[in-house]
């Protein structure tokens, strides 16, 4: 029908027109074949895409990292003495409990030992040469005290005596006063009388008046003689009290002399002691079977300890790690570590191993995150859980502390699930998915995921188990704008 319309046309055009018609039939054709070697082009193309079937089964969600193998026990060699390493085991040889692993300077601990004796012998010589002098001290000032005590009681005994005298004469010579003055009293009234002359009154107003100036002379005698009494009582008194305090000086000095001798005395005995301790600590030896692990110098960083190396007391030089109980200490990122709990399983690689996989189980995560940034460059602000992992089977391996190792953490195992490679889904216009390879063509279809690991993901809805989906994006878009061009040129211009 289209070619005898197509006659009944040209039969009636001028040759002009037909000229044209044949023209137009022509570039219809061409551009039809075209879009046929196009269309068969990517067809082609596609079957050489590759593809990934989707898979049921158990799916495990993983959290992944590197960390360094330690010893889960370890037996301290701790510095008992301060010195210098004169001998010391390489870092990594096997030992034995009871070997020697390290020798301290001896000789120099020696010498202060026998310059430590010396000064302890010096201060003893002085103590007993002082202590004799002071306890000298003690006996003279003894010696004092009792010659003044003496003195001062055989002048309160004279004094008393001499006093009780003098005042017993004072008193007499009172009595002999009062008795005279009575006489004359009656010789006065005779007097008076007539009966005796007057002259006897005269002169025993005489005699009274002597009596009377005899008797103050010994009443001030006597006072003199009691103020100058006291006052010697004093310096006697104040003699002894001297002789007392010079007692106590001397004895105070003897003591304190002998308790700074004493405290000197222990001091350098402690100090032999502590020589003679560094001396039974200067050889290092192994607290059990293993292998020698030397620390870092605090001096020299980043190296081991050497011989030559100084050291302090109670410093830590090297342990002995247990190597039948080995972990995994790592520091996962908090994105990650948030998801990580005590007793999940793990996979432990070691580099140094390779081929072999260890099972290992979550014993220890940190509670806070810490910020590690900064300690291999400068700050990120990078904050991580801190891990260690037990490894429960180390299959008779012989495993290093220090050795690096890579390994799985099992977060969750889901069963039965359909997955996918990550590589197979693609962000459409907010959509998720999926290149589906039907009958040798592929069509974007859209898929509800759930989760992934590092390398697939679950499906929910969009696929089914056997399907195959592109593992690279294919830009479809391009392919239908195409396809509908030749479909407008699937029919001639007319």
């Amino acid at each position: 029908m289209k070619y005898k319309g197509l006659k009944l046309l040209t039969s009636g055009l001028t040759p002009i027109i037909l000229l044209a018609a044949l023209v137009a039939i022509g570039a219809w054709v061409a551009r039809d074949s075209e879009a046929k070697k196009a269309r068969a082009e990517r067809e082609n193309e596609q079957r050489a895409i590759a593809t990934a079937p989707v898979t049921v089964g158990e799916f495990e969600i993983l959290v992944k990292g590197g960390g360094k193998l330690e010893a889960v026990e370890s037996k301290p060699i701790i510095a008992g003495s301060d010195g210098q390493f004169l001998h010391l085991a390489a870092n990594g040889s096997k030992v034995k409990k009871g070997d020697i692993i390290g020798m301290l300077d001896i000789p120099r601990m020696s010498r202060e030992l026998v310059e430590m004796q010396g000064y302890y012998q010096n201060e003893l010589d002085q103590m007993t040469q002082s202590k004799r002098d002071l306890t000298a001290g003690v006996e003279q000032a003894k010696m004092d005290l009792d010659k003044a005590e003496k003195e001062y009681n055989r002048f309160l005994a004279a004094q008393e005596l001499d006093l009780k005298l003098r005042r017993e004469e004072k008193e007499f010579k009172e009595q002999e006063l009062s008795i005279t003055k009575t006489r004359f009293e009656r010789k006065r009234k005779l007097a008076d009388e007539k009966l005796i002359p007057q002259k006897e009154i005269e002169m025993g107003t005489v005699g009274i008046k002597s009596e009377e100036f005899a008797l103050e002379g010994q009443r001030k005698g006597l006072e003199l003689y009691e103020t100058e009494k006291a006052k010697e009582k004093i310096d006697k008194q104040a003699a002894v009290e001297a002789a007392k305090s010079n007692l106590e000086r001397a004895k105070t000095a003897l003591d304190e002399g002998i308790r700074n001798s004493t405290m000197q005395l222990q001091l350098y005995g402690n100090n032999q002691k502590r020589i003679k301790e560094q001396l039974s600590k200067a050889i290092l030896k192994s607290p059990a079977d293993g292998i020698l692990v030397i620390d870092p110098s605090w001096e020299k960083h980043k190296r081991p300890y050497e011989e030559g190396d100084a050291i302090w007391e109670n410093m830590q030089i090297a342990t002995i790690p247990d190597l039948s109980k080995m972990r995994v200490a790592l520091d996962i990122p908090q994105e990650q570590g948030r998801m990580i709990k005590r007793k999940q399983k793990a996979i432990v690689r070691v580099d140094a191993l390779p081929g072999l996989e260890f099972p290992g189980e979550v014993r220890e995560i940190s509670q806070n995150a810490q910020d590690t940034s900064g300690q291999k460059g400068p700050p990120t602000g990078e904050r991580t859980f801190h891990v260690l992992v037990l490894i429960k089977d180390l299959k008779k391996e012989l495993l290093r502390p220090g050795m690096t190792s890579n390994l799985s953490i099992i977060i969750e195992r889901l069963p039965k699930q359909l997955s996918i490679p990550l590589e197979c889904v693609f962000d459409r216009d907010g959509k998720k998915i999926v290149y589906l390879q039907r009958k040798g063509r592929f069509e974007a279809v859209e898929v509800e995921l759930g989760p992934q690991n590092e390398t697939r993901i679950v499906v929910k809805k969009g696929l089914k188990l056997g399907d195959r989906v592109a593992l690279r994006d294919i830009d479809m878009r391009v392919e239908s704008d195409t396809e509908n061009k030749g479909q407008k040129t699937s029919e001639p211009p007319f």
